[in-house]
């Protein structure tokens, strides 16, 4: 494999935290965290508004969709990366105090390869 990968994830903020207390402990712990490993180029955190339920051409996207709060995605520059990434963490691991325990539900969290389409590309 080559090229960018990126992990995905989608998650709910866990029952009995308000949002305020999630992007604190986020921003000012989590992130911070996993930004001290030095495979990870950045994260972007997306809050999902809605789900969509048809294709700009108009096909239905899923008989029943699924729902959760955000999506975050890990950047790496290549699959190495994230395979060092991993090992990074085992030699520095994140208390669990201070991990997503308790904090995040998460729906999936996936490895994917990453292919950009750009409009001059077409």
């Amino acid at each position: 494999m080559s090229g960018k990968v990126k992990a995905i994830l989608g998650y709910d903020i866990a029952d009995g935290i308000s949002e305020d207390e999630y992007d604190s402990w986020l921003w000012d712990i989590h992130y911070p965290d996993l930004l001290t490993n030095p495979y990870i180029d950045h994260i972007e955190l997306d809050t999902v508004l809605r789900p969509i339920t048809a294709t700009s051409a108009g096909t239905a996207t899923a008989e029943s969709p699924v729902k959760f709060d955000r999506i975050a995605e890990l950047h790496f520059a290549d699959h190495e990366a994230y395979e060092s990434y991993l090992e990074w963490f085992k030699e520095h691991p994140i208390p669990r105090e201070r991990s997503p325990e308790g904090r995040s539900e998460f729906v999936f969290y996936v490895l994917s390869e990453v292919r950009v389409a750009r409009r001059q590309d077409v």
